[in-house]
């Protein structure tokens, strides 16, 4: 499809995704139900509010001071006063296809089924700066994930007014300014919705649905990092059988199993289990005793790959279902129901399964990461690769240059400095709750820094994993690449387009970076 519909109930990440990067246009359903239910809920509320009942954030003040009533007649004043007084962001900003997001992921939330009551105008104004491109700039920090995102949410009310900053054509320019450009006419907020903007987790929700995304495609990663290590070690096939998995009866070991399986089932170098049996058999002679040269079975880091990358796989799923159900949440307050004539005071804003998923993914993402860092251990250190130290290439001793080259020894090093990085973002954000705003916000999620955290750590793997993959494909080299499976050659052909074969001692910075940005985008591992 060239567009992407937002009806509140059917986004998925991939939808974030493509509006995010790609400026997918956002249509709303061609139907007359949607815009009716938008209308009545705005009609009920309206009449609600003309009741004199006291409506929090259209005739109260908000948070602790809910107790102060202010008259009907202030209402729009005060949903200006919520945005302004918000506008306290600081940090970075997040970027343009972040922010592409957060606009994406409100509008979905405040059309859904008419809870959030916003008038059809509200959400053809969030719909229009989608499909022209003017998205506020919104700064990272001023979130603690409830009252959902407050702060950085206020950004997107003001902008819809024509305050503040907004990326447009490539710039940072004033919101009036991109609005003038494009004929837009600004909107003032009217009662209740400048709460239905900022009282939600969206902020939280897009940076994780972009960041699940990413950390997506890291499974296959791994376990390709799995079966090219598994064939420099010459290691043995049993472990990724379909029947092992299968006793261990959990769906991401069985993939990653699977996907390892089907890369070294076409190696020369790994071990087929009834071939190194007969080897190890006709060994013996007739003896009864002998120490091997092979063992009968790998180290950990091979054998038990798919026990580790498995638990990514199933954690991803796990959190694929959490920022989805939360992505099609109605997570504002007051939430009104048509169907029953209510209005409800609640806390859906609360981001506790986004910050949740959020941690659990870091924690996940940090075991693949000392994975691999033992994975790359093995290859590059001269006592364990059956190659050479360092994976310096093979030199006679009466070369000028022996002794003097060095090959991957700093590569393992920066490889395990970015494990230890990674493993520093596996503290649990949700238990670090503070209570805040005169104690009526005394139990908070942190959803919007957990899934930051997620985001950045994200980034630190893709880098190590491409010096490890610089690692592997030096040691296809001194292997010969001809033994290797057809997959891994595609790798090794691939990655040499980046980065050759490592001769003489070079500086690899900008070559590891360059693999890393292969790695976010190739479809190869697919």
């Amino acid at each position: 499809m060239n567009a992407v519909t937002v009806n509140g109930d059917d986004l998925k990440i991939e939808d974030v995704c493509e509006v995010a990067y790609k400026n997918k246009e956002v249509i709303f359903p061609n139907d007359d139900t949607f815009l009716e239910t938008l209308k009545k809920s705005r009609d009920f509320l309206m009449k609600y509010i003309a009741t004199g009942a006291p409506t929090y954030g259209v005739t109260t003040g908000f948070g602790d001071s809910c107790a102060n009533q202010i008259s009907v007649e202030k209402a729009e004043k005060l949903q200006h006063s919520i945005v302004t007084y918000h506008g306290i962001g600081l940090g970075k900003k997040f970027n343009h296809e972040v922010g592409r997001a957060v606009v994406l992921c409100r509008l979905n939330s405040n059309v859904k089924d008419g809870h959030s009551a916003i008038r059809v105008e509200l959400a053809q104004m969030m719909r229009t700066l989608l499909n022209k491109d003017i998205i506020p700039v919104i700064p990272e920090l001023g979130s603690v994930g409830a009252s959902g995102d407050l702060t950085p949410l206020s950004y997107l009310g003001a902008v819809i007014m024509g305050q503040r900053e907004v990326y447009y054509k490539g710039k940072i320019v004033p919101a009036m300014e991109a609005f003038n450009a494009e004929g837009i006419k600004p909107l003032s907020l009217a009662a209740k919705e400048g709460l239905a903007i900022m009282n939600g987790t969206s902020v939280m929700t897009a940076v994780a649905s972009l960041a699940w995304k990413k950390a997506e495609r890291l499974a296959n990663i791994s376990d390709f990092l799995t079966a090219a290590t598994s064939e420099i070690m010459r290691g043995k096939d049993v472990p990724f059988r379909k029947k092992v998995s299968e006793i261990k009866n959990h769906p991401g070991q069985c993939e990653s199993a699977a996907y390892v399986y089907n890369i070294i089932k076409d190696s020369k170098r790994v071990y087929k289990y009834e071939d190194f049996l007969n080897e190890e058999i006709d060994s013996l002679d007739g003896k009864g005793y002998k120490k091997q040269d092979k063992k009968i079975q790998d180290r950990y880091s091979l054998r038990c790959a798919p026990q580790v990358t498995g638990v990514y796989r199933d954690t991803l799923k796990i959190a694929r279902d959490w920022i989805e159900q939360e992505l099609n949440s109605a997570n504002d307050n007051p939430l009104v129901d048509i169907e029953s004539e209510s209005l409800f005071n609640t806390g859906n804003f609360y981001g506790g399964h986004i910050c949740a998923a959020c941690d659990y993914m870091r924690t996940a993402l940090a075991n693949i990461s000392d994975l691999a860092d033992k994975q790359a251990e093995v290859i590059i250190d001269g006592k364990f690769n059956g190659l050479t130290e360092n994976l310096i290439p093979f030199t006679p001793d009466d070369d000028p240059c022996a002794g003097l080259r060095f090959g991957f020894k700093a590569a393992q090093i920066t490889i395990s400095a970015i494990r230890g990085e990674v493993q520093s973002y596996c503290y649990p954000i949700s238990i670090t709750s503070h209570p805040t705003e005169a104690l009526n916000q005394d139990k908070v999620s942190m959803g919007t820094i957990s899934a930051r955290k997620f985001a950045e750590q994200i980034d630190l793997v893709y880098l190590q994993f491409a010096v490890h993959l610089l690692a592997a494909m030096q040691a296809v080299d001194l292997c010969g690449e001809e033994d290797f499976s057809p997959f891994t050659q595609k790798v090794y052909t691939e990655i040499r387009k980046i980065s050759s074969f490592v001769l003489d001692d070079r500086v690899l910075d900008k070559e590891a970076t360059d693999v890393a940005e292969w790695l976010k985008s190739t479809d190869l591992f697919a």
